[in-house]
């Protein structure tokens, strides 16, 4: 079922087994994974099917440490399908040494290994109908590139995977929305926004969820698990804002929620200039079909070099040289803003870019509606393009505003930080890829002038990928939640979403966001069906309990801890 909770006459307190809170995507894939079980789930979506500015305006906030390339309001999207909404379908895993603690990097390390996360990223890959489970030379072999020319304890090459679907198909809100609906024990509430998380006394059980509509509706919702799922900045939000009990939030003795936010630096790094037009350097920059999908190449900094030069997590991409800021390109990011409903003063920005710069984009629109083909550039030019993770920096942070928003809700307060660590990894493999480009003959690369300096690039943008703040650690002091994802120190209390992420490595986090949402949905699957069993057992002791002459005390006391 799914209903909106603005026009539903129901109770004041719904009751249900499992309660997750938000409908991206960590929040669809767990749900599903319920789907014909015993257990009753409801689902809070905070918007609608569609993009709302009422509902969007709720993500607004200040952002006061170094310049974020987006607004809060903008790099998000608040309504059925979350950021899949917005999503090209991306796709690749973290690497083996993104999980490993690194001593050149403070604060790395997960609690869990690749290993135990492996078959859960095939899982959320099969999800994602992304073809093959193929992401290094085998890859390259597979679409014909020269995987093994480049040196490969320097620069190991891997690739992306693209989604099958339609632009249409990859929100997981239209995608499974029919699937959900049909679900006799699934229900789907929309505009149900959750402005508190209520615990008991101690603060050590979750009892209930506080929601709200922006009609001023209030209602909550009881349940035996409930699961976080509102993405890297709405997770600490609102753990931070539920003081009923605590004034420093839920769970957040230890004053971590809300720290270690980090993201996926991204800029271009140089200047690839090809000796023949169109030439191997071409080979570097296009999509191939693989597995009936598409796959774009890219080369990571090997492993090998990480440890011997003590350098972050980092990968390129040789992208067709064009103008970023040309009328062309403008029109083409007005045209997904308006598909996403998302009309910001950038879209005015790009508007007035289009409309001064007609006569660029006009003749190259024409061009593409009757040959079909990409925009042309310059055929011995490309940018080389650097993604890299940011290393974990207890500094970067989300807390709260002192402005509420329409639902009396502290708004989220951005306080983004990066190191200057965090250029070592770019700028290795931008030396190491000048070297093996020059090598190989296939062209010369230019570095860009920032890479010289002390700063970042004017066009540095994030993901936008919201990761840290409520970190994984099996040390409370730590981190927020613990290797199954429960938030320390509170039973029933779950979080889904990069959020968890200790370290983000280069890879972009889609789908291993997936794949932890489908282990914790296991995990809870399970602690529920343990806790079954523990009730079928205890009925049946004190049914012979009470059948003899004196009770045992410690069976029902048993039976009041499971209640």
């Amino acid at each position: 079922m799914i209903c909106d909770l603005r026009e539903l006459a129901g109770p004041e307190t719904f009751e249900t087994d499992v309660c997750i809170i938000g409908a991206g995507a960590a929040g669809i894939a767990i749900a599903r994974e319920f789907i014909g079980t015993p257990w009753r789930v409801v689902l809070l979506e905070g918007g609608g099917f569609h993009r709302e500015h009422s509902s969007q305006q709720l993500y607004e906030g200040p952002s006061i440490g170094e310049r974020y390339y987006q607004p809060l309001d903008a790099c998000r999207s608040r309504f059925f399908g979350g950021s899949t909404n917005c999503w090209i379908g991306m796709c690749t895993p973290l690497d083996e040494i993104d999980f490993e603690e690194r001593p050149w990097i403070p604060w790395s390390g997960w609690p869990i290994s690749w290993g135990e996360v492996e078959p859960f990223l095939r899982r959320a890959h099969r999800l994602c109908s992304t073809g093959p489970w193929l992401f290094g030379a085998g890859a390259w072999d597979q679409i014909g590139l020269r995987a093994r020319s480049f040196d490969a304890t320097l620069l190991r090459p891997f690739v992306w995977h693209f989604n099958s679907r339609s632009q249409f198909d990859l929100s997981f809100g239209r995608r499974f929305r029919a699937e959900l609906k049909q679900a006799s024990n699934i229900d789907v509430l929309l505009h149900a926004n959750v402005t508190e998380l209520l615990t008991n006394g101690a603060g050590s059980v979750i009892e209930a969820a506080q929601v709200k509509t922006l009609g001023g509706k209030a209602h909550r919702v009881r349940a035996r698990r409930f699961i976080l799922a509102c993405g890297g900045i709405d997770n600490a939000r609102i753990l931070l804002a539920s003081t009923s009990t605590d004034p420093l939030g839920v769970g957040n003795a230890q004053g971590i929620v809300g720290r270690f936010f980090h993201e996926h630096l991204q800029m271009p790094c140089g200047l690839l200039i090809s000796p023949v037009p169109n030439g191997e350097a071409f080979r570097y920059s296009r999509l191939y079909p693989l597995g009936g999908t598409a796959c774009l190449p890219g080369l990571q900094l090997a492993p090998e070099a990480q440890v011997q030069h003590q350098t972050p997590n980092v990968s390129l991409s040789i992208d067709p040289l064009y103008d970023r800021e040309s009328a062309l390109i403008a029109l083409q990011n007005l045209r997904l803003d308006f598909r996403a409903r998302r009309i910001s003063l950038e879209s005015l920005k790009r508007l007035a870019r289009v409309t001064a710069g007609w006569h660029e984009w006009a003749p190259e629109a024409w061009r593409r509606f009757v040959e079909g083909d990409r925009p042309r550039g310059d055929p011995r030019r490309y940018i080389v393009f650097a993604r890299s993770e940011q290393t974990p920096n207890p500094d970067s942070r989300v807390t709260l505003s002192r402005e509420t928003d329409a639902l009396g809700m502290p708004r989220a307060m951005l306080d983004w930080h990066t190191t200057p660590f965090d250029r070592t990894g770019i700028q290795l493999v931008a030396s190491y890829a000048v070297r093996e480009f020059q090598r190989l003959g296939i062209g010369e690369i230019v570095e860009a002038d920032w890479m010289a300096g002390a700063g970042w690039p004017d066009d540095l943008v994030g993901g936008p990928h919201h990761m840290g703040t409520t970190r994984m650690s099996e040390d409370a002091r730590f981190g927020v939640v613990d290797r199954n994802c429960r938030v320390h120190g509170v039973e029933g209390l779950f979080v889904a979403g990069s959020s968890v992420f200790p370290t983000g490595g280069h890879a972009n986090p889609t789908l291993s966001i997936l794949a932890l949402a489908l282990r914790l949905a296991d995990h809870v699957r399970a602690t529920l069906e343990d806790t079954a069993d523990a009730r079928v057992t205890l009925a049946r002791e004190v049914q012979a309990a009470s059948r003899a002459s004196a009770a045992d005390l410690s069976v029902v006391n048993r039976q009041t801890a499971l209640d």
